[in-house]
């Protein structure tokens, strides 16, 4: 029997080719950065229960969890994970409240309310209602973002209450919409690719690359105004050559263009000159690695706070030489007071920070200025010498086609070196987070089982070492394009 369930509704809200996926039970397997995004609600959700005296149905089969459900309804108490169904669709909602009246809360991992969690709730409010229920008043409990650990976690202060009933009162088409994804959710196939701006919203789909891969090379999405490529796309121009003559575009977007009419790279040697005679050597080649829990684990942390565990230092000196530094924590204790030592002893006070997209080091670096003010002369001193590498990149003062409209470090890498992560065991920043967090700091997750700890270390380090050695890598050959 088909059941379309509140997960599977909001696949239909974003795409129907989502939501056909989903049922065949089709979709690509989950990136181990993926599972541990979902993790993080199993970890929200044990703060917010607390807040309520009921039983929890969670562990209860389908069966067990209905027919469970029917009976504390029927004696007037709160449920956690009540299971509802109806006309072929199946609801668990996080917590049904019975306080005069019946109040419905759904718990997100998130620290704020979003547009999606109101349709969430409008389903399931529709589902609970066709049933015989009348729901009286609709929260989100979700994560109270100005929290700030300081020792034993308690639930009325980590979880923030919104009531949204009216919001919710304001959605409409739920029965159309329903009837709708019950009929795609039982088509034999579903062969129709329907790009859009849905694909980024509220989520990147897990289908996007795929695709996304079915368009012609170098087509309008590479552009980087995504208001002027979704209009040429949406009225049929698909391929950069055939944008209209006299159509607008910003600077940044005649770049991409005229890269690909005329296959070849496009370098504006003048300002990448500029950039290169503004830098004081020794230049400190700098990267950081990170990982964040929606539940803070240590003192003075706030729910998503990124936590640095990991780094990489290459130190140039103006003839060219280069010597290596790093740092990978060893256990699960808060890595920050060992990083910041180990910084201090190698950041030097003079020569350019040199980091690939200032804005991530230097949130990290102000957070552990905060956390740690014995540190905060070394900090700030090292916050004074930064340099944006990506700065060049971001402006398009060189791009080559197969960019893509893109400048971060793993596009702008193999465009101007021919070097890249291709070859790494461990190849991108949200895989290399979660092997050293579930080898490291949560060993006793399901995640951690065939993590070999040796081995992620190993690996870490050399990923970790080609984001910094990579830099050394672009600027030497920027020189040579003057």
């Amino acid at each position: 029997m088909t059941l379309l369930t509140k997960s599977k509704y909001m696949n239909g809200l974003q795409c129907p080719r989502l939501l056909w996926f989903s049922n065949k039970k089709l979709l690509p397997e989950h990136s181990l950065s993926d599972k541990h995004k979902f993790s993080q609600g199993a970890d929200v959700e044990y703060y917010a229960r607390q807040l309520f005296n009921g039983e929890n149905l969670a562990e209860l089969d389908y069966k067990e969890n209905k027919q469970r459900t029917k009976e504390l309804v029927e004696q007037k108490k709160t449920i956690i994970e009540a299971g509802f169904e109806i006309d072929n669709m199946f609801v668990r909602s996080d917590v049904l409240e019975y306080d005069n009246g019946r109040n419905l809360y759904e718990i997100k991992a998130t620290t704020q309310v979003k547009p999606q969690h109101i349709e969430d709730l409008a389903f399931q409010k529709f589902v609970l209602e066709k049933t015989g229920l009348t729901i009286n008043k609709l929260f989100i409990l979700n994560l109270n973002k100005e929290y700030i650990k300081n020792g034993e976690i308690k639930a009325e202060d980590i979880i923030n209450k919104t009531e949204v009933t009216e919001d919710v009162e304001l959605i409409t088409g739920i029965e159309q919409n329903a009837q709708k994804f019950l009929e795609i959710m039982n088509l034999p196939e579903y062969t129709d690719i329907p790009i859009g701006q849905h694909c980024n919203k509220p989520y990147i789909c897990v289908l996007k690359e795929q695709d996304w891969g079915t368009l012609p090379k170098h087509n309008v999405l590479e552009l980087t105004n995504w208001r002027v490529y979704w209009k040429l796309f949406n009225d049929g121009i698909i391929e950069i050559k055939d944008i209209p003559k006299g159509t607008k575009l910003t600077a940044k977007d005649e770049i991409v263009k005229e890269a690909v009419l005329d296959n070849e790279t496009k370098v504006s040697k003048e300002h990448i000159k500029h950039f290169l005679e503004t830098l004081n050597y020794p230049l400190y080649h700098f990267d950081f690695e990170t990982y964040d829990t929606a539940i803070p684990i240590f003192d003075k942390t706030r729910p998503y706070q990124k936590i640095p565990f990991q780094f990489s230092l290459h130190i140039e000196q103006e003839n060219g030489s280069t010597e290596h530094h790093e740092f990978l924590a060893e256990d699960g204790a808060d890595p920050r007071p060992a990083l910041l030592q180990k910084m201090a002893e190698v950041m030097g006070e003079k020569g350019d920070v040199i980091v690939f997209n200032q804005t991530f080091e230097i949130g990290r670096i102000k957070e552990m200025m905060e956390n740690f003010p014995e540190h905060e002369e070394m900090l700030q001193n090292v916050l004074g010498r930064i340099v944006d590498l990506a700065t060049p990149f971001r402006n398009f003062y060189f791009y080559k086609p197969e960019q893509k409209g893109k400048y971060s470090i793993k596009k702008v890498l193999p465009a101007i070196t021919g070097k890249s992560y291709s070859e790494l065991e461990i190849n991108n920043g949200g895989d290399a987070s979660m092997m050293f967090f579930y080898s490291h700091v949560k060993t006793d997750s399901k995640y951690s089982e065939g993590l070999d700890k040796d081995y992620v270390r190993k690996h870490l380090l050399k990923y970790c070492g080609l984001d910094t050695e990579g830099m050394v890598w672009i600027l030497r050959e920027m020189k040579k394009l003057i």
